[in-house]
């Protein structure tokens, strides 16, 4: 039995190894506004009683059939969580049954396997909270890359608390979405493997005080957001050489997006799996689903180890009952691009050639295309003439948006990394390397192990498609955290690790301390749940 309620819906599902026997959920709703706790914890505590009843009704079993009670200990809202945690813990004192606490986005991630059958998938998580990329790695799961500050979700339901839709406001989104055909300028914010939605939110209620129709402001949130997340989600399935998709949460079971990652799946030769519409939701049957296997892999836990953890991240949580792809591709071939060896007379070469994305606008996909371009030549320029180590620019074709540089001989950081391991040097190293270019007033923008090549000992950078040449503090501290939590999520990096690589940044960097500083908060208001 699982006990779900970190936020508006208190649920219980029942499962076994084969299927969902049953599940039944009931939802706060507030008047108006957002979530209020502790309403949404006083309709929890109203509700629970009668939701196990039902669920228990309909599978037609009784406490005495329950071999485990898990419930969802976090992340989520407080005094939600604890209403269910009290009664997670109630029934297990009672009846005499094991308990197991749950991260709630492991159990959407585990509902989504077991109603999809796919075994080792990248998922893409969207609620209100949370909007992750998720895939397993190393015995656990691994957050590739998140938002850097509100959650998708939370970023339509926003929208719509501010234009009088009633909570949740995604649907109602969706179905204006449908109507509306223009695509407004609203910002498309991503770096790397982390995306931010604050800017698209603002643009959209300024577009809305200038005149313009609802129904297009709707098309445009959906089609630049869900762009943003289709974009990361195909990134990481080069980075990890993974070929299946899991669509999960309450947005997931948004129309536009399903298709969206449908078609990148499709183009990518991937397979991709929704998770049944019933089952995005918050639900109990996911939680039971996730106690399950921790406790058929041998975790157990005490009634004392049973405390809620608002901030409860799903990396923290070990994951034995998976056996993850281990093999990495190191192929030319990326998300964004297509590379392939040339001559520039007579020297060897790459050309990277920027491909069309149909599950993008297409005005919005040329624009993209288009700026990375121009910006990738820009800074590769910049960084020859400062004398960075990166590829020489050769040419940049705005007609067929390729780029043409020299051909470097050495493996990614990436690669070298898996081959050779990690190791203090390297990374003092890497603080060097970044501190020279951000002395330049260059940030990179995607600054990960696959965009650093080692080249006779020394770091190369290559693609700063997504960097500036006017950065500020933000910038250069966007770039620590892009490569801090990619080496996270790939590597067994400890903390000792990364701070060799940020104390050799600040000693050489001419705003070390500053920037470090502005890292730090950066990474307080960044590491979402």
């Amino acid at each position: 039995m699982g006990l779900e309620g970190t936020a508006h819906t208190v649920s219980c599902g029942i499962v076994d190894d084969d299927r969902v026997i049953s599940n039944c959920s009931s939802s706060y709703v507030p008047p108006k506004g957002g979530i209020h706790p502790r309403e949404a914890a006083d309709h929890h505590a109203e509700h629970i009683v009668p939701v196990i009843e039902k669920a228990l009704s309909d599978s037609g079993l009784t406490m005495k059939d329950i071999e485990l009670i898990a419930f969802s200990q976090g992340p989520g809202l407080g005094p939600c969580l604890r209403v269910v945690a009290t009664a997670a813990r109630t029934l297990s004192l009672k009846f005499s049954i094991p308990i197991q606490g749950v991260n709630h986005p492991l159990g959407h991630v585990e509902i989504g396997r077991k109603l999809s059958k796919a075994k080792d998938p990248i998922m893409l998580y969207v609620s209100g909270g949370n909007t992750q990329v998720i895939a397993h790695l190393m015995g656990r799961y691994r957050v590739l890359g998140e938002t850097t500050d509100i959650g998708l979700g939370n970023m339509l339901d926003k929208f719509a608390r501010e234009n009088g839709i009633a909570f949740p406001g995604g649907p109602r989104i969706e179905d204006l979405a449908l109507k509306g055909s223009k695509l407004l300028d609203i910002p498309y914010s991503v770096k790397g493997m982390e995306t931010s939605f604050s800017g698209i939110l603002t643009a959209a209620l300024a577009f809305l005080k200038k005149g313009e129709r609802m129904e297009d402001v709707c098309y445009s949130i959906q089609e630049v957001s869900f762009a943003m997340i289709t974009e990361v989600l195909e990134r990481a399935l080069y980075y990890t050489n993974k070929r299946e998709i899991l669509l999960a949460g309450g947005v997931a079971r948004n129309h536009r997006l399903r298709a969206m990652v449908s078609s990148m799946a499709k183009e990518a030769g991937m397979n991709a799996y929704m998770t049944d519409e019933r089952y995005c939701m918050d639900n109990g049957a996911m939680i039971a689903q996730a106690g399950l296997l921790m406790y058929e892999s041998g975790i157990r836990q005490k009634i004392e180890d049973t405390g809620i953890n608002p901030r409860f991240r799903i990396d923290e949580v070990e994951v034995p009952w998976i056996e993850s792809s281990s093999s990495f591709s190191y192929s030319y071939s990326g998300a964004e691009s297509k590379i392939y060896e040339t001559d520039f007379f007579g020297r060897p070469a790459l050309t990277k050639e920027r491909i069309i994305k149909s599950y993008r606008n297409s005005d919005l996909d040329s624009r993209i295309r288009t700026a990375r371009l121009k910006n990738e030549g820009s800074i590769l320029r910049r960084m020859n003439e400062v004398g960075i180590d990166s590829p020489v620019l050769y040419d940049v074709n705005r007609e067929d948006l390729s780029i043409t540089m020299e051909k470097l001989q050495g493996p990614t950081l990436e690669m070298y990394l898996r081959e050779n391991g990690m190791d203090e040097k390297i990374m003092a190293s890497m603080g060097e390397s970044v501190a020279e270019l951000h002395s330049m007033m260059i940030s990179h923008g995607d600054l990960t192990p696959n965009n650093i090549m080692v080249i006779d000992g020394k770091l190369c950078f290559i693609d700063p498609s997504m960097g500036s040449l006017s950065p500020g503090n933000e910038d250069f501290a966007s770039d620590l955290f892009l490569i801090s939590e990619s080496l996270k999520a790939l590597h067994d990096v400890n903390e000792t690790m990364i701070m060799s690589f940020r104390d050799e940044y600040s000693r050489r960097s001419r705003n070390g301390p500053e920037i470090i500083e502005t890292l730090e908060k950066m990474e307080k208001r960044r590491r979402y749940v």
